[in-house]
């Protein structure tokens, strides 16, 4: 979207601290991240994307896992 703002280097620093806060949540409750989450994660931070493109790209990302695994197991 243009003109969206885009994260500030505090915002991104902020994010990078909760997440191993973040994993240890998640792994209380069996569950784990796989790589590829954790690099769509990444590459996130490194755009810098606000929240509402973070979501938007993360549904997408979902999506299109869900179509390939429908598709293969056609």
């Amino acid at each position: 979207m243009p003109g969206t703002p885009r994260l500030t280097d505090a915002e991104v620093a902020e994010i990078r601290r909760r997440r191993p806060g973040m994993r240890a949540s998640l792994a209380c409750e069996g569950l784990y991240l796989p790589d590829e989450v954790e690099a769509l994660f990444d590459q996130l931070e490194a755009e810098r994307l606000p929240p509402d493109e973070r979501a938007a790209r993360i549904i997408e990302f979902h999506r299109a896992k869900r179509l390939a695994k429908a598709l293969a197991a056609v």
